[in-house]
């Protein structure tokens, strides 16, 4: 069976995890673990969509540096196709930093992403056949604004799967909500689009239904331990969870896991509710690893998960 092939626009960074092995005092230093690890969310969405059997093809941008060669050479490994990532000599790799608490929750994080508002105007248009041959396309907000317009107007037709990443940046997919086929904000970033509280459930699904009011096709709030709320046009909406685990090891992937589960699972033909489910089964399994991607990964594993944490 031909994997389908998921185009991934987005951001591609070197990761530094701290995680503090006692209560964190702030402003003070913490006895901890520093870790560091190939990441960046559009990487890592591409790398969990490699391991859970599709072809994903990653359009960013890295220095020429040793952060750089090593996520190149990490995420080939991998399965994504790195051969059309820009290699620049003028800015170094982006960098982004998570520090976890004791129980591994994350307590603050930074980043660095200059090097995405460097891309060159003419980059997606280079590389548009790729992007209207895809069978979906990822996009996260860390590209300029202008360039996610772009995007929306050169694959007009292929259903577009969106990641806020932060409230900071989340707001650029608000000019082209039309042309999004998904949205995944979690609670705070979607009463930041919305504009509206977020505080409950009825809440919730206004602020989804005020998105969907303006053009949005579906959208997929993640709710941590709650699950995930769903929406759509077409006038389906539930709330899903899976029974959550026990031991969290890492909480920093299991966004980018949720979002490759999601299209990963729509791009094999799943509908809505098996599709929520295989998203959320994979940020099981991302929690259960102290990397941002869970080595082990898998439509096995998933589908294991699913057997073993369905309500």
């Amino acid at each position: 069976m031909t994997r389908p092939i998921i185009a991934c626009f987005g951001g591609a960074n070197m990761d530094l995890h701290i995680q503090s092995s006692v209560p964190v005092v702030l402003r003070d230093s913490n006895p901890g673990k520093i870790h560091t690890s190939p990441g960046g969310v559009m990487r890592n969405i591409a790398e969990n969509c490699a391991r859970l059997g599709c072809a994903p093809v990653l359009l960013s941008s890295v220095g020429n540096d040793a952060f750089g060669d090593r996520i190149r050479k990490a995420s080939e490994e991998a399965g994504i196709d790195m051969r059309y990532v820009l290699v620049r000599e003028d800015c170094p790799t982006s960098c982004y930093m998570a520090f976890m608490d004791e129980t591994g929750d994350m307590l603050v994080a930074a980043n660095d992403m200059r090097i995405m508002d460097l891309l060159p105007a003419d980059y997606l248009p280079a590389n548009g056949r790729l992007l209207q041959e895809a069978k979906a396309i990822v996009c996260d907000a860390n590209p300029p604004a202008g360039l996610i317009a772009q995007l929306a107007a050169i694959a007009y037709g292929v259903p577009i799967f969106a990641d806020p990443v932060s409230v900071a940046k989340g707001a650029k997919f608000l000019p082209v909500l039309e042309r999004i086929f998904l949205l995944k904000p979690n609670q705070i970033e979607l009463q930041h689009l919305s504009g509206m509280p977020c505080s409950d459930d009825p809440q919730i699904e206004a602020a989804a239904n005020s998105l969907l009011k303006k053009g949005l096709q579906s959208i997929a709030v993640s709710l941590g331990s709650r699950g995930c709320y769903y929406a759509d046009r077409e006038g389906r909406s539930f709330f899903r969870r899976l029974a959550p685990v026990s031991d969290m090891a890492n909480a920093t992937g299991a966004g980018d896991a949720f979002t490759a589960g999601l299209v990963s699972a729509y791009a094999k033909g799943a509908g809505p509710e098996d599709m929520v489910d295989y998203a959320l089964a994979c940020g099981i399994a991302a929690v259960q690893s102290e990397d941002t991607i869970n080595a082990e990964m898998s439509d096995a594993l998933v589908q294991r998960i699913l057997n073993e944490h369905r309500l």
